[in-house]
């Protein structure tokens, strides 16, 4: 076994891993907020909604890196696998966004916010996401060719310029996700509404916040090199194919950290799965309009 398809290997094996925390990961977090009336807002359907595009994300980098370990696809044959993926990752990329908006619009135009019906606020967050979603994945259909590729992921089925386009896309919405979050602590910072809950969904938000940036902005960046360069060492192209390892984790964190950084979260856990040993939990969260 020579040391790419080694490397190949050891990738697919992380694959799998992430696979199977995030896909309990994601399905309890779903669980949760379906469980606990007191977590519904509108900011955590989005995060479920988030959880969901995950999850076909998660079976997307297994099919294109694990059941096909070390096989050569012509680009519009590696469509026909992951078409699926192109979609969902496009709907994952925007939904962040629109998560940091939704408390953005919450705490800038509260009267707003309040008054706005549940299907308005339904068909203005569903509407932009699965069209653009549509859109991205048609333009992959319009746009593959047959030329080999060397890798079965959603920027090699486009045609090779479309796919730095597909990619840059991607930087730009991380870039708008970090300014909005940075735009929302100012606003923080200088206002004194709702301190203490806003604060609290601040620090629960924050880690997601930066570990999306910080993963999933980071292996775009490592992508639009990888796109952009005509050409790889053995070594180099080794090391690239790493980027997976922080899409991954981009797709399978959100219920660690919402565990790790959100008390409230803990507890209604545990009142779920511990009930009989524990006593009622009362829980006081920030909340945003429930959809329910």
């Amino acid at each position: 076994m020579d040391g790419r398809l080694l490397n190949l290997y050891v990738i697919a094996f992380y694959k799998v891993v992430f696979l199977f925390l995030g896909s309990i990961g994601n399905s309890l977090f779903i669980h949760l907020i379906y469980r606990r009336k007191q977590l519904q807002s509108r900011t955590s359907i989005l995060q479920c909604v988030q959880c969901l595009f995950h999850l076909f994300c998660q079976v997307g980098t297994v099919v294109s890196g694990v059941l096909d370990v070390g096989i050569l696809y012509r680009r519009n044959e590696c469509l026909k696998r992951i078409a699926f993926y192109i979609f969902f990752q496009t709907a994952q990329g925007i939904i962040m966004m629109v998560i940091v908006l939704d408390i953005l619009a919450f705490v800038k135009f509260p009267v707003f916010y309040r008054r706005l019906s549940s299907s308005a606020y339904t068909v203005l967050v569903t509407v932009p996401v699965l069209a653009f979603s549509v859109f991205t994945t048609s333009l992959a259909i319009f746009t593959t060719n047959d030329e080999f590729v060397y890798a079965c992921g959603p920027p090699f089925a486009f045609d090779a310029q479309t796919g730095v386009y597909y990619n840059m896309l991607f930087i730009l919405l991380g870039i708008i996700a970090m300014i909005l979050y940075l735009i929302l602590i100012w606003i923080f910072q200088t206002s004194n509404q709702n301190r203490t809950n806003f604060l609290r969904t601040i620090k629960r938000l924050q880690l997601l916040v930066l570990i999306f940036i910080f993963t999933w902005f980071f292996s775009q960046i490592l992508g639009f090199v990888v796109l952009r360069a005509p050409e790889f060492s053995e070594w180099s192209g080794m090391m690239f194919a790493h980027t997976a390892f922080f899409v991954c984790l981009c797709y399978s964190n959100t219920f660690y950290v919402t565990m790790l950084r959100s008390k409230e979260y803990r507890e209604q856990f545990y009142s779920i799965w511990w009930h009989k040993s524990r006593g009622p939990v009362s829980v006081a969260t920030f909340s945003t309009n429930s959809l329910f």
